[in-house]
């Protein structure tokens, strides 16, 4: 009976001991320094041989579990250091609360450092649409549009009809007959729908129509952003190329990267974004082909453009999104008809790093691209950043409100979404 009784006194002990450790642990999740925890990232990328610093406020161990990595870890005055190894591979970093329970881990990825070369360069783009874009839908006299009592909106893309694909309101039109149904298949959202309808001659015109309009094609111009100099794969804008009247990202069945040049700027004001008005040059050269079209840019292969019109035709580091920080950085882009570069600050890097265009925000300070452009305007979307002899990014967005800052997008987010 007294060995009973001492288990059951052990028993409880541990018992009350797990009580106390659990309300710990409660009282210290909910202290600023694990909430802290949120901002730190879910993926740490490296290139062999670099490092990056993490701060580490909690009671508690971190620990680094190698992986295939050679990566190593130090920790000391409220932060841990990890090291790279020479080759590349990956290991997760974990942090414990009190030295058991684990509380966060990052993926540590390490790659071989990667060269590209920097663009800056004014370009012509233009893209035609595989399938027809739907911006609206309207009657046909006094008959109520056919598309839309099909339930067709804008957005939706029109990609068949009676199973044959269409890229072209031609295309689309030669397959219709008046009195005739069809059956149309479209995307939307990303996913597919059929829907039947009957055209009808529009008494305007006497033309067969479905009561809907469409787009195929745009056009426009932005900035390079990079090169790779050993497949002749690029990247420009830094995002999406969206539809103007439906904001959809237009879905690309052929595209081309052509010369342009600069015939005006639009200085930008507080409340009134600027503009670089650029053009195709009159007899237009084709420099790549696109092929893709994302919320992270543009991308495409075969750029056959002279590199040594460019600022660094050798090419630069990329630096991954642990390396990229606060401080002095240059911003690549057209003004006139060469490629310059221009003073910023990169002021605040958002914590999550997402793909949308928004990674960090950067102040112009640069007098001369103030004084010409009020700092960041439309057409400089895509324009490369540098920062400590690095790629780290490219300008995305202008803040309305203040046109000397904006956003940029790690160069990381573009390069993964090429793939």
């Amino acid at each position: 009976m007294r060995e009973l009784n001492q288990g059951r006194k052990k028993l409880e002990a541990r018992r009350f001991l797990s009580l106390l450790l659990a309300l710990a642990a409660l009282c210290t999740l909910g202290s600023p320094g694990v909430r802290a925890f949120g901002e730190l990232p879910d993926t740490l990328s490296l290139t062999a041989g670099s490092n990056a610093m993490l701060e580490f406020n909690l009671p508690g161990s971190v620990c680094l579990d190698a992986g295939d990595t050679l990566a190593t870890l130090s920790s000391g005055d409220g932060a841990v250091e990890i090291r790279a190894g020479e080759q590349s591979g990956s290991a997760n970093l974990i942090f414990r609360l009190l030295g058991i329970l684990p509380v966060k881990k990052v993926e540590v990825e390490v790659a071989e450092e990667r060269t590209l070369i920097p663009g800056g360069k004014s370009v012509g783009i233009a893209i035609e649409t595989d399938g027809l874009v739907v911006v609206g839908t309207s009657d046909l006299g006094q008959a109520q549009s056919p598309a839309r009592q099909a339930g067709l909106r804008a957005g939706d893309v029109i990609t068949a009809v009676n199973g044959t694909s269409v890229h072209s309101a031609g295309e689309l039109a030669s397959l219709l007959t008046a009195g005739e149904a069809v059956q149309l298949t479209a995307e939307r959202d990303g996913a597919q729908l059929c829907v039947e309808l009957m055209p009808q001659a529009d008494p305007r015109d006497g033309t067969v129509r479905i009561g809907a309009w469409v787009r195929s094609s745009t056009a426009g111009v932005g900035t390079l952003t990079y090169i790779d100099p050993g497949t002749g794969e690029f990247g420009a804008l830094g995002h999406a190329i969206a539809d103007v009247d439906t904001g959809i990202t237009l879905p690309v069945a052929d595209g081309g990267l052509y010369e342009s040049e600069i015939v005006q700027i639009n200085r930008g004001e507080r409340g009134d974004p600027g503009e670089i008005v650029g053009d195709f040059l009159s007899d237009p050269q084709q420099i790549g082909e696109i092929t893709q079209n994302g919320a992270c840019g543009i991308f495409g292969t075969g750029y056959c453009a002279d590199p040594e019109e460019l600022l660094y035709p050798e090419g630069l580091p990329v630096a991954t999104r642990s390396q990229l920080h606060t401080g002095a950085a240059q911003i690549l882009t057209t003004l006139d008809d060469a490629v310059g570069a221009y003073d910023c600050e990169i002021e605040r890097i958002e914590a999550d790093g997402n793909a949308s265009g928004r990674s960090f925000v950067l102040h112009v300070t640069d007098p001369e691209l103030i004084e010409r452009t009020g700092g960041i305007v439309q057409g400089m979307s895509g324009s490369p950043i540098i920062q400590d002899g690095k790629l780290v990014g490219a300008v995305t967005h202008v803040l309305v409100n203040d046109p000397t800052r904006g956003y940029g997008i790690f160069i990381e987010n573009m390069l993964d979404a090429a793939g």
